[in-house]
Formats: structure tokens, C-alpha cells, sequence
């Protein structure tokens, strides 16, 4: 790539501009300049591929203001690295015209506009550990290469680490996504690489970022991912409740958890191995709530496939009207047997702790809704509140599942043999 700007590109950095692979992520602790890189990337495609179309994104519109727009507006365009850009939208643009015809549209995914109303030769999305897989995906559609000017289209996105389980980690180890990592030795205003020493400005960010603590420390100083601070399933470990994906042995009982309304659907299957006394989570089901319920129906039970599932368990204590509509559409949901979000939770946090429930790998949206689960914090402490509740679907179908699995059952007998019960037939 032709060096466009006088910047020098290191490490993992260099490595993400340089890649063509269709889903690229450069992930690193803060200030390790993944942003400056991305927009070096994505300035340098819009000049030399004549009427390219590439879309800049993140999770809430309104976050991209301050971050990476403000710096392509002090790095490249206030320096004069980028001569004859219109920016359109005032102080907010909505778009940026370059001379040539390209055009780099923004946006979030809470309000798309036409930043995504359609094909594009690349997509960055800014901080994309805070989207779902669901988004991700999503935005796969929009650069298939349809109409595309430049040589090969691409969904690239940067982020700090998130908890162990991401699902960027698990689709970048399923092959579908290139990883690569940046550290501040990547940035040359941090680290001089002639002197092999930290410049100024790279001593005093260090020694800024060294004085977080717990998941932060860990993230944005060192770059590791780790479990945030209030983690509800701070059991879980990913070497022991992580097993690689097989399909359960057709003796095995069978149960599916649903959450059955929301802005998605979610499912999950699991299979009871009697011999070792283990739960696993074989197979999960997460669609945006827009298709119908006999749609998704369907599309659940042809996951089931020929298996015998022996209960179907969803919704909460309010979702009677949604347990009557996915009855009505061919799967019989039964209500959990609790209702109190936080019991739940304790059922499902007692078999991790046991080590009685595992979960298959290819399970990336309910591991990736594992490690972020997390308590709101307040001064520091963490509360009883869930800071993400309503994102996390695949554990709520979780939270059902188990719940009716664990709740211990009643014995019923007969007493008065004498009289008849029922009608006589």
C-alpha cells in the first residue's frame, strides 16, 4: 500500500492495513493507535479506488463523534493530509466526498440511515466489541462484493479485549475472521523504535493506564482479555466449561430453553450424559425478533432435526400471551418453574460451579453473553442490578432450561381408589 500520509505503521497495526481477508479485527489496550491505522487504511482505499463506497460505523451513532471521527478530523484532515474531502452534515457529518468520487459514509447501528442501505466495497466498525455477533453478521451483508469498484471488499473493525469467551475470539479461532493484536509499542508517538525506548508521551500514557485496576487494568494497560468486574458467572473458566463441539449420542435426554420475545430469539439445546452427571449445551438458535413466530418455529425445529426433545421450556412470568403463540405455531413452551431472575441465575451458577454444565464451542453467542454478564457498579461495588439484561437473550433461555431441569419434582399418588376419576368412558 502506497504511503499516502506521513505515518509509520508497525506491528499489528501494519499487519491490519496490509490484510485483504474478508473480516479483519485489530484488537489492543488503549492508545496503541488502531484507529489512526483503520483511517489511514480506509482514507488511503477512498484515493485510490475511484467511486468507492465504505461505510464507518459504531454500535450508537452518537459515540462516533468524539472518538473516531474527531480523529480523522485532527490527524488527517486539520494537518492537510486529506485536500478536497467535503465533509456533509456540519459539525456531525454524515458522509465525506472525496474528489474522486468515493465516499465514506457514517453511522451507527441505532440509526443506520444510508450508511447501510447498500453494498459497500468496506465497512470499519469502530470499537466493535461492543456489537453482538447478530451485528456483525448483519453487516457480512452488506459486502459481498456486488457491485464493488475496489479488488476485494472487507468488514474490519478495531477494539479493545473484551471477556475471554467474545465471540470476535471465537470466530477468529473458527477460521471466519483474522485477529490480529496491537500494543503500544505499535504506536510511534509511544514507542521509539530507533532508540528502543518509550518517548515522553509513552511514559506518561503508561504510567496513566497502569493506575486502572481489575478487568481495565487488564484490557486497556496489558491487552488481555479478560472477564469484567461484577461478572455474574465469575465461575466460569473457559478451559474447563469449554468443550469442543460433538453431536450428543441419540440416547441422550434432550430439553430446549427459549426466550421467546424480545429483540431477539434465542435457543438452547441441551443433552444429559447420565454416566458423568453433565449438562451440555450442545447447539443454540439466535435470530432478530422481525421474523414471525411460526418463522422461527420452523427454523427451531428443523434445527432439532430427528431428535427427541422431551421438554421446551421459555418465557417469563409475563410472556403467558408468547408461550400461547409459539404452542399455537407447533412448539409446546412450558413455563419455568421460577420466576425471580436472580434464583435463576443461582441454578445455573450452581452447576458451573459443580462443574455439571459445559458448554460445545460452537456455541459463540451464548459463551460470548457468559462473559460479559455483568453487575452494575456503584462507586466501584458491584450492585444487584444487571448492567446488560436486556442483551442477554441466550441466557435467559439458559436461565429457563436449567431452571425446570433443577426444580425438584412432585410425587403424586392416588388415595381414594374406590371412586372412579375422570369420565366414564
Amino acid at each position: 500500500m502506497a504511503c499516502e500520509i506521513p505515518y509509520c505503521i508497525y506491528g499489528g497495526n501494519k499487519d491490519a492495513i496490509l490484510c485483504r481477508d474478508p473480516e479483519v479485527v485489530i484488537a489492543g489496550p488503549a492508545e496503541t493507535g488502531k484507529t489512526l491505522a483503520m483511517w489511514w487504511k480506509i482514507h488511503t482505499l477512498a484515493n485510490r479506488y475511484p467511486g468507492a463506497q465504505i461505510s464507518i460505523i459504531r454500535k450508537v451513532l452518537s459515540d462516533i463523534y468524539g472518538s473516531a471521527l474527531r480523529t480523522f478530523k485532527r490527524d488527517f484532515i486539520d494537518r492537510g493530509y486529506a485536500p478536497g474531502i467535503m465533509p456533509y452534515g456540519g459539525e456531525k457529518p454524515q458522509w465525506y466526498d472525496y474528489p474522486n468520487g468515493s465516499r465514506i459514509w457514517v453511522g451507527g447501528l441505532d440509526k443506520p440511515g444510508k450508511t447501510l442501505s447498500s453494498e459497500r466495497d468496506m465497512i470499519y466498525v469502530n470499537q466493535c466489541e461492543q456489537l453482538g455477533l447478530p451485528d456483525w453478521e448483519y453487516l457480512t451483508r452488506c459486502v459481498t462484493g456486488r457491485g464493488a469498484v475496489m479488488p476485494y471488499t472487507q468488514l474490519a473493525g478495531d477494539c479493545n479485549p473484551g471477556p475471554p469467551t467474545h465471540w470476535i475470539k471465537g470466530r477468529a479461532n473458527e477460521g471466519k475472521l483474522t485477529l490480529f493484536e496491537s500494543t503500544h509499542r505499535d504506536n510511534p508517538t509511544l514507542w521509539d523504535r530507533e532508540r528502543g525506548e518509550w518517548t515522553e508521551q509513552g511514559e506518561r500514557s503508561r504510567a496513566t493506564l497502569s493506575n486502572m485496576s481489575g478487568s481495565r487494568l487488564l484490557r486497556l494497560y496489558h491487552g488481555l482479555w479478560a472477564a469484567p468486574e461484577g461478572a455474574i458467572y465469575d465461575v466460569f473458566d473457559e478451559e474447563k466449561h469449554v468443550v469442543k463441539h460433538f453431536d450428543p449420542p441419540a440416547l441422550w435426554p434432550r430439553a430446549v430453553g427459549i426466550d421467546p420475545f424480545g429483540a431477539y430469539i434465542a435457543a438452547v439445546w441441551l443433552a444429559w450424559d447420565a454416566q458423568s452427571g453433565v449438562l451440555n449445551v450442545y447447539r443454540e438458535y439466535y435470530r432478530e425478533f422481525g421474523e414471525t413466530t411460526p418463522g422461527h418455529v420452523t427454523n427451531i425445529l428443523r434445527e432439532t432435526r430427528d431428535e427427541t426433545v422431551f421438554a421446551w421450556v421459555g418465557g417469563g412470568p409475563s410472556e403467558r400471551q408468547a408461550r400461547a403463540d409459539w404452542a399455537g405455531a407447533g412448539i409446546p413452551l412450558l413455563e419455568p418453574p421460577i420466576g425471580d431472575v436472580w434464583a435463576g441465575i443461582d441454578r445455573v451458577y450452581q452447576l458451573l460451579k459443580d462443574f455439571r454444565l459445559v458448554v460445545h464451542d460452537n456455541c459463540v453467542n451464548l459463551l460470548s453473553d457468559i462473559g460479559s454478564y455483568r453487575r452494575k457498579l456503584k462507586d466501584g461495588v458491584p450492585t444487584e442490578t444487571i448492567e446488560n439484561k436486556e442483551e442477554a437473550h441466550m441466557l435467559d433461555a439458559l436461565r429457563y432450561i436449567v431452571a425446570w431441569l433443577t426444580e425438584p419434582g412432585e410425587r403424586v399418588a392416588v388415595i381414594d381408589t374406590v371412586r372412579p376419576i375422570g369420565p366414564r368412558w
